[in-house]
């Protein structure tokens, strides 16, 4: 079964459409309703005869037959359905913005397991992440891997977390203190708890990096007990601190990676409203 997020749903969508309107078109020319044969001229005996009932000849009936008017409103609704369709897959949800189902509770309280958010696209593309930006993004290989999730290549898996740090900003976490970015402690109202682990270094001086891959990928960056992100990268970790698979477990994200800003909870209709 095709799948939404399948580039060849489109693709498929947009090709029945085509093929039906075109199938609607071939049978409106079949039945189409023959051109009218031309009156025969009147007579000046006529034309006082149709002068003399300007009531009955308002009364005349000039609408479409009903067939007629039947398939044109099916003709209009197939049009319609075909520039719905190339908005939606072609210009909308490419460029534009997104809707987003959130499956866990990684980011409460901001976003609750439940919500259906809407992601703007165009938002990185005008300008750079900021720290507190709350974004989608295609989760890494190496995330889906630790958790024992196939990877797909046509079908991407998206996360949802907040950027905590920029490229060649400096990253710690202290347990229960919080997460400091070039030495300065953040202020996290929307943080649900402080955090209870150090990251990248214990407080005993060792690596707190739990898996072999992540570990060789991120020494090369700790310097002083700091994860400095580098070019091209972002650090980024869940509001839920205590319960999210983020950063500090599988590692940084490529800033490519993004997909857009999470703007807007629409639904449930009880927690709607922006996302800050």
């Amino acid at each position: 079964m095709s799948n939404i997020d399948d580039p060849g749903f489109a693709i498929s969508l947009l090709a029945i459409l085509a093929g039906l309107r075109l199938a609607f078109f071939v049978v409106q020319r079949a039945v189409a309703t023959p051109a009218p044969v031309a009156a025969p001229a009147l007579t000046p005996d006529d034309v006082e005869d149709t002068a003399v009932a300007p009531a009955a000849a308002a009364n005349v009936d000039t609408g479409l037959p009903p067939t007629q008017a039947i398939m044109r409103f099916v003709s209009e609704l197939l049009d319609s359905a075909l520039v719905a369709v190339v908005l939606f897959f072609f210009i909308i949800r490419p460029f534009v913005m997104q809707a987003f189902f959130i499956p866990s509770g990684s980011m409460l309280p901001t976003l609750a397991q439940g919500d259906k958010l809407v992601a703007t696209k165009y938002t990185y593309h005008i300008r750079e992440p900021r720290i507190g930006d709350v974004v989608v993004f295609r989760a890494p290989e190496t995330a889906l891997r630790l958790i024992g999730q196939p990877v797909h290549a046509r079908q991407n898996i998206d996360y949802v977390k907040r950027v905590i740090a920029l490229p060649r900003d400096r990253v710690r976490v202290v347990a229960g203190e919080g997460v400091y970015v070039n030495g300065t402690l953040l202020d996290e109202p929307y943080a649900r708890s402080l955090p209870d682990y150090d990251f990248p270094v214990t407080h005993n001086g060792d690596i707190a990096i739990k898996f072999g891959n992540v570990r060789q990928e991120l020494l090369p960056h700790i310097e002083n007990r700091e994860l400095v992100v580098p070019p091209g990268y972002l650090f980024v970790m869940g509001d839920n601190r205590n319960e999210s698979h983020d950063s500090h477990i599988w590692g940084l994200l490529e800033r490519k990676a993004l997909i857009g800003k999470a703007v807007l909870i629409f639904w449930p209709p009880s927690r709607m409203g922006a996302i800050h």
